[in-house]
């Protein structure tokens, strides 16, 4: 069984539904639509840090304005808003090369 909120089903301070699933793959497909393997997690799901699988396309795009940020950050690399993606590039690669 996996559940959701809201739904058809009344439950006290809300509602609620439920589905039944035959087999691991099921439940896979389900958990990854949103619903949850108990219903008290279903109504206060914990915050749950989101993963993301790389595809090919990842390996070879550029990074991101937040991917260059978090790492600046993590180097400890002074920076704000003004700075272009480029300059945190170089700054990033600087610090890596040191």
């Amino acid at each position: 069984m996996v559940y959701k909120v809201p739904g058809k089903h009344v439950r006290p301070h809300g509602t609620y539904d439920f589905a039944g699933v035959n087999n691991a793959e099921e439940l896979d497909a389900k958990l990854k639509e949103g619903w949850f393997s108990s219903l008290p997690e279903a109504i206060e799901p914990k915050k749950v840090k989101v993963v993301v699988e790389a595809t090919k396309e990842d390996d070879i795009a550029p990074p991101t304005r937040q991917e260059l940020e978090e790492k600046a950050t993590e180097l400890g690399i002074k920076f704000d808003g003004r700075f272009s993606d480029k300059k945190i590039s170089q700054l990033i690669e600087e610090t890596l090369a040191k």
